[in-house]
């Protein structure tokens, strides 16, 4: 291994220089001068947002953006899936796969299912349960499964809330990768309100992630003002004005989702959030580069960030808060541009960072 140097790269000649950083790289490695890829987490485009093609109450903003390495299989893996959904639930499958290379002899899947949300019937696997924690074992007959193989289950939902935390044979469904978690749950979907005499509440679908969603903030005009492991929280109703709410998931590693938005009454709202500030750029750590920044503000709510990434691809994806992953791919030069959009699709200027990764110096 030989070192290489990570220098800033600046857009302004008034920016001051800046220490060298020295990077650990093979002296040969199979991927020099790759372009950085950009890989978008969350199902809401911001096209599809300034387009108008996208409900008020499906405004996403986020806390966490991560593109991650190729991760090693792990031995099993499950995934969940809607076979079918009306109203009052849903028919639910999930697929249990041998990703090792030896054979499996039994396997056991575990999940969270939300309050209000049971399972009526089920096939293929026995169940117990404890509380909102249901535990299928394998049966017999579908125990076993080669290198490669898989084999599902599934059960009749009363109740729309998807699985949470789920873990198959004692790690993630979605494999622990054997590196760090920075992938974020999906946003909540399908945010609502329901009323009562003297109360309002809040309503999403659940969140999932590759490693678990332990539970959901819940902010009225940018401010938190709850927490819950829950798909729903109650309050009072608030007195007369606009109110903007939003919930976002969050995992064990403090990843945070995009926020699903609910407002209560709007004004047109034509100013836009003022530019990130004080971009920073460190790493790679884990072959991860993390960029953080200053929040932006904004009159009613800053709803997230895009983060866009060029090599010679470019990408652009949502994010939320301060900071943001981006995957180490080798000599280069990388530039990051992050921008906050708000509530009503508005985005500020453009702040950008850039780093070039340089080989070593020739063997002499």
């Amino acid at each position: 291994m030989r070192c290489s140097f990570a220098r800033p790269v600046f857009r302004s000649s008034r920016d001051p220089p800046t220490a060298l950083m020295p990077i650990r790289t093979p002296s040969q490695p199979t991927v020099a001068r790759l372009p950085l890829t950009s890989t978008s987490i969350n199902v809401l485009s911001m096209k599809a947002l300034l387009l108008g093609r996208l409900p008020v109450t499906a405004l996403v903003l986020g806390v966490a953006m991560a593109v991650s390495l190729p991760a090693p299989a792990h031995a099993a893996t499950a995934a969940f899936a809607k076979e079918s959904e009306w109203s009052a639930g849903y028919v639910g499958k999930l697929t249990v796969r041998n990703d090792g290379s030896t054979p499996l002899t039994t396997w056991r899947v575990e999940f969270d299912l939300p309050t209000g949300t049971s399972v009526s019937h089920h096939w293929n696997a026995e169940l117990t349960r404890v509380g909102q924690r249901h535990v299928f074992t394998s049966l017999p007959w579908n125990g076993n499964l080669a290198a490669g193989a898989s084999t599902s289950f599934g059960w009749l939902s009363a109740g729309t809330g998807a699985p949470l935390n789920c873990l198959v044979n004692g790690v993630p469904c979605g494999g622990d990768g054997g590196g760090p978690d920075v992938l974020p749950p999906t946003v909540p979907a399908n945010p609502r309100t329901s009323s009562g005499s003297q109360t309002l509440t809040l309503h999403w679908d659940a969140s999932t992630d590759d490693r678990g969603v332990t539970g959901y903030e819940v902010f009225s005009n940018g401010t938190r003002t709850a927490t819950t492991t829950g798909t729903s929280h109650t309050m009072p109703i608030p007195p007369p004005g606009l109110f903007t709410f939003g919930i976002r998931a969050l995992d064990a590693a403090g990843n945070s989702s995009p926020f699903a938005i609910i407002k209560l009454g709007a004004l047109p709202d034509g100013e836009a959030p003022s530019a990130p500030t004080n971009l920073r750029l460190a790493g790679p750590q884990d072959g991860h580069y993390r960029l953080t920044w200053d929040a932006s503000r904004d009159n009613v709510f800053v709803a997230g960030y895009t983060v866009q990434q060029s090599g010679t691809v470019s990408g652009s994806t949502q994010v939320g808060d301060t900071f943001a992953y981006g995957v180490s791919r080798g000599y280069g030069t990388y530039l990051f541009h992050v921008r906050a959009f708000d509530s009503s699709g508005n985005l500020s200027a453009p702040a950008s960072i850039g780093i070039a990764v340089d080989p070593p110096p020739p063997v002499p």
